[in-house]
């Protein structure tokens, strides 16, 4: 009869010691993995949303169509339709795109029409109103603050903040992940800060 071997006990608190440290490696990375999974998931809508935006231009002359800053039942003073209506022609006001995969608030807020209707927000990004209803040649942007396509943001995360709404209560808002995206007039998607003009020197 073959003699059996055990482990010892230094061997087995050996084995115990690797796995944990392994597994406090890959615990530790998780967080940046799944923030990356939702930046990335975030940019793909924000793609998605420019496209809309280039179909739009293509059919108004190039300009950016008129809308709000911010979508009920975020207080904003300006009469103009919130983005998922002016671009319904191009984007479903239901698509996800609308939705940032981060945002458990803005999206979901609900507000009631004069009519007694019950909506919801339904869009987790915040348009440039220096764009709405002109071409990026035409906007404040281009003609006096010397900005680029590339450095000039169209719409971006709704999230890091206090808002008013629009019956005078506030909420507010966590950031949606670690780095706010944009979508930029020259049509690529990065975060605000990677995108910003040089210092000056």
């Amino acid at each position: 009869m073959s003699e059996r071997r055990a482990f010892s006990l230094i061997e087995l608190l050996v084995t115990i010691s690797i796995i944990a440290i392994l597994l406090g490696i890959v615990l530790a990375a998780m967080p940046k993995v799944r923030q990356a999974g939702l930046r990335a998931a975030c940019g793909a809508n924000l793609h998605g949303i420019g496209l809309g935006f280039e179909a739009y231009k293509s059919d108004n002359g190039e300009k950016y169509p008129r809308a709000r800053y911010m979508p009920p039942p975020l207080l904003s003073g300006d009469p103009d339709p919130p983005l998922t209506v002016a671009l319904t022609d191009y984007i479903e006001p239901n698509n996800l795109a609308w939705r940032c995969p981060g945002d458990s608030t803005v999206y979901y807020l609900e507000y009631t029409l004069d009519s007694g209707e019950t909506k919801t927000c339904g869009s987790s990004y915040t348009f440039v109103t220096g764009l709405s209803g002109v071409t990026f040649d035409q906007s404040f942007f281009a003609r006096f603050l010397q900005r680029r396509p590339e450095t000039t943001p169209v719409m971006y995360d709704f999230d890091g903040g206090t808002f008013e709404l629009q019956n005078e209560q506030e909420v507010t808002v966590g950031f949606f992940h670690s780095e706010r995206m944009a979508l930029f007039v020259d049509g690529h998607v990065g975060n605000v800060v990677e995108s910003a003009p040089p210092a000056a020197q």
